[in-house]
């Protein structure tokens, strides 16, 4: 190689390095990229993230030993502390009540996806069918709840009064509190069915025995 060729081939090197050495201070100087705006889904993210875990408390709270919990009340939080009921069973006992009706008693839970003889008895200890309202035997009709009480204003009516509904237990008459103030106040009876844990069967029960009044 001669002198010159030695001279230009250092001068390109120079130049080359130079480049890198100024290509490389611009992508430290750039800003970082900017995270998307959350705008007004903010709250909505914040208030489902407490609800979460709230639920997630609910479902980890141990059972004492004279604690109770009623299949034909209780939400799935409530289900999901049974010993032997995880939450797929605990979402398969509110479908199958939704679906089929309420529980006689502790065996007809063995209709439930998921239940066998030796859950069952894991969680007989702990089961109570206060808010049954059913037939005394599998496969009949409740009777009619509406001729035996009065209605219940929905608009009106606090946790403790709600519980006494067939089906609803003490978390889900805290999400239909809740509803009603987010919107408030109901206009329909209809509206339950935004209300997480209340389906059209839970509905079809509730409807005869309540009523909408002032907001």
């Amino acid at each position: 190689m001669t002198e010159s060729e030695t001279r230009v081939l250092a001068r390109t090197a120079a130049v080359l390095l130079v480049v890198s050495a100024g290509r490389y201070g611009w992508e430290a100087r750039r800003p970082p990229p900017v995270l998307p705006e959350v705008g007004d889904d903010l709250p909505t993210l914040i208030a489902e993230s407490r609800r979460l875990m709230a639920d997630g408390r609910e479902r980890d709270r141990a059972l004492g030993p004279a604690e109770r919990v009623d299949p034909n009340r209780a939400a799935e939080a409530e289900l999901d502390r049974l010993p032997g009921v995880g939450p797929g069973a605990a979402r398969a006992i509110v479908e199958s009540r939704e679906r089929e009706g309420v529980f006689a008693g502790p065996d007809d839970l063995l209709r439930v996806r998921g239940i066998g003889a030796v859950t069952l008895e894991r969680m007989r200890p702990h089961l109570e069918f206060t808010g049954a309202r059913a037939v005394a035997r599998r496969g009949g009709s409740p009777p009619s709840a509406a001729a035996a009480r009065p209605t219940l204003d929905l608009n009106r009516a606090g946790p403790a009064e709600l519980e006494t509904l067939p089906g609803v237990g003490p978390a889900l008459a805290r999400r239909i509190v809740e509803a009603r103030s987010a919107r408030g106040g109901f206009r329909s009876p209809d509206d339950l069915l935004e209300v997480r844990g209340i389906g059209p069967a839970t509905l079809g029960r509730l409807r005869p025995l309540v009523t909408i009044g002032g907001r």
